[in-house]
């Protein structure tokens, strides 16, 4: 640490306990202190597995994998009408009455149970949810199978496109339940409180996912199920640090599962479970930019407003002439604006997660490269309501004190690499925090996916039209051209935040690279002046440091890197993108153009 450390900055420990959702293991404090005292050292921590009873492996959680069983049976319920058509798949698929009431409540195909769901769910599923998924697919039916002359009127691409919208979000919840985890899927069979719709707010990247600040002990059952996943007890490894610096970090108020304290460290050591634990508090919760809801807001909103406006300027009646007809446009211009705002929304949550995700890499990466990380950025405050008034007269009692000291309030917090301890410590960390989330990680990866592929649907569409002159108005191009441009601008935006998140593997290896540099000429210096015991202490780190090279290299660039579209996330998957968007954009003008198609006074194609 490169100022010295007030003793008195922080109030006495007092951990907090939050509630968990897991449905495997979530150690209580008495369990994990009695699991640790079984590991003599950090490299028996390092395997979990080892240190357990045969009879107790079952309880710890496996690598998140994706289940295509889960996934086709819930695209069979999401792609049905609720409430009368899905509620029957429902039944036919689970064969138990009893079995199909818990699903169809859990998973809100027929909400009608207090016990399974809020009073706030059920209103917003009856009053908005399935009255406009049953109008837009009854709008659609009408547009098939009403006589054309009725509907003449009605183009028959803007209310499909308003019912692939809602098609749109079935592929992602298909996706949502394909990454869940076969012990969380196996409760949606079951009564509540076995889940409940908190464990679904829980599970969504919309509601826990996106503020987890919201749903306390939720980042600590995804670290535990991190720890599990690397097979490590990160309370048993630790990060050797001055006794200042340790002392002040011990003191630290923060969950009671991961303090920086525990029977296996000693005074001048912290826990890599405190370490990974206040990094993680201190970037997830942070609340989701409002910039980011006000952007796909405003893109929903002109999505909605573009066939309206259009037709408006051709002379005609915005919601069409017959009784008929308007019905079919209200149930259009409810499933584009609720579709594109949905779909959208996910598209914002994907880059926030994958900027967030390469806020903790930063801050790790930054602790070991001098000075470190400041103590502002990476502690987390847990506040308590009845402490808020002592704290801040500490605070100010602190701040008073550093100043007649002439300290600073805001020291670092450094890790030194040359001791191989920290080395094996700092790559535990590394690997845990890859993993942390995984369910969520691998669902936002696939969801950036989808909402590009439906770009590239509806240019695949648009030179249908333009190349088999099928019957539209000009109102359907301008509305496939704004739909293309926004969900294209939200994902180049996530694209562009997943290319940095993968790019900071090279960037840290790079760091790993310029560390062995200097080891080397340190190991040169130490062995002239006869050193033996600097010398031998910095070989094993450069060892382990060679290591934690070829570990970034392999396991964030080959095996497992950030991947959009089933490649990994770089400037080459936007351009290839962009390449495939505008390659079609270019290809429907000259079937536009080629065609000779021209427009009558009311904007309808002459077919």
């Amino acid at each position: 640490m490169d100022q010295a450390v007030s003793k008195t900055s922080f109030p006495e420990v007092k951990h907090h306990k939050n509630e968990s959702k897991l449905h495997k293991r979530r150690p209580s404090k008495e369990e994990d202190e009695k699991l640790l005292s079984q590991f003599p050292n950090s490299l028996h921590a390092a395997k979990l597995r080892s240190a357990l009873p045969e009879d107790k492996l079952h309880t710890l959680h496996n690598p998140v994998e994706f289940s295509w069983r889960q996934f086709w049976v819930t695209m069979l319920y999401e792609n049905l009408p609720p409430v009368l058509i899905a509620p029957l798949a429902v039944l036919l698929v689970e064969r138990s009455l009893s079995r199909a009431w818990h699903v169809m409540n859990h998973r809100c195909l027929f909400v009608c149970s207090r016990k399974h769901n809020s009073r706030g769910n059920h209103i917003f599923f009856w009053v908005f949810f399935y009255p406009i998924y049953w109008m837009i697919t009854l709008a659609l039916l009408l547009r098939f199978f009403a006589p054309e002359a009725v509907v003449l009127n009605v183009d028959l691409f803007q209310i499909s496109l308003a019912y692939l919208f809602f098609s749109l979000r079935a592929l992602i919840v298909s996706a949502k339940y394909g990454y869940y985890r076969p012990e969380d899927y196996a409760q949606l069979h079951r009564p509540a409180p076995n889940w409940s719709e908190a464990q679904t707010n829980r599970r969504l990247v919309g509601g826990g996912w996106t503020n987890p600040a919201n749903f306390p002990g939720l980042i600590e059952d995804e670290l535990i199920c991190a720890m599990d996943e690397n097979d490590v007890a990160l309370q048993g490894i630790s990060f050797k640090m001055d006794r200042e610096t340790s002392s002040r970090l011990r003191k630290h108020s923060t969950d009671e599962l991961f303090t920086a304290e525990t029977g296996c460290n000693e005074k001048d050591e912290v826990t890599t479970g405190f370490i990974l634990h206040q990094i993680l508090s201190s970037v997830y919760n942070l609340k989701f930019p409002p910039i980011y809801s006000l952007s796909f807001l405003i893109l929903a909103l002109a999505i909605m407003l573009c066939t309206f406006l259009i037709r408006l300027s051709y002379g005609l009646n915005a919601f069409g002439d017959a009784s008929l007809e308007v019905f079919i446009f209200i149930g259009c211009l409810l499933g584009v604006f609720f579709g594109s705002v949905g779909n959208l929304n996910f598209g914002m949550i994907c880059a926030h997660d994958f900027q967030r995700r390469a806020s903790t890499l930063k801050k790790l990466g930054k602790l070991i490269q001098f000075p470190g990380i400041r103590l502002s950025e990476f502690l987390f405050h847990q506040t308590n309501p009845e402490e808020d008034e002592k704290d801040e007269q500490d605070l100010t009692k602190n701040k008073q004190q550093d100043s007649s000291t002439g300290e600073q309030n805001d020291p670092h917090v450094y890790i030194d690499i040359k001791q191989p301890a920290n080395v094996f410590a700092w790559m535990i960390c590394r690997k845990t925090l890859r993993s942390f989330g995984e369910g969520y990680y691998l669902r936002i990866q696939s969801y950036t996916s989808i909402l590009l592929s439906y770009a590239i649907l509806c240019v695949l569409l648009l030179n249908l039209i333009a190349w088999a002159q099928m019957r539209h108005h000009v109102s359907t191009i301008w509305l496939l051209i704004i739909i293309v441009v926004s969900i294209s601008a939200v994902c180049v935006f996530a694209i562009s935040k997943a290319t940095k998140l993968q790019a900071l593997s090279s960037v840290q290896r790079d760091q790993v690279q310029s560390e062995l540099f200097f080891l080397e000429k340190e190991l040169m210096d130490a062995e002239n002046e006869d050193n033996n015991l600097v010398f031998k202490q910095i070989s094993r780190a450069k060892v382990l440091l060679r290591q934690v090279d070829e570990s970034i290299n392999f396991h964030e660039l080959i095996h497992k890197p950030t991947k959009v579209m089933g490649h990994p996330a770089t400037h080459n998957v936007i351009g290839s993108a962009l390449g495939i968007i505008l390659t079609g954009f270019v290809l429907a003008v000259e079937g536009f153009s080629g065609s000779g198609i021209s427009y009558d006074l009311n904007g309808w194609f002459n077919y």
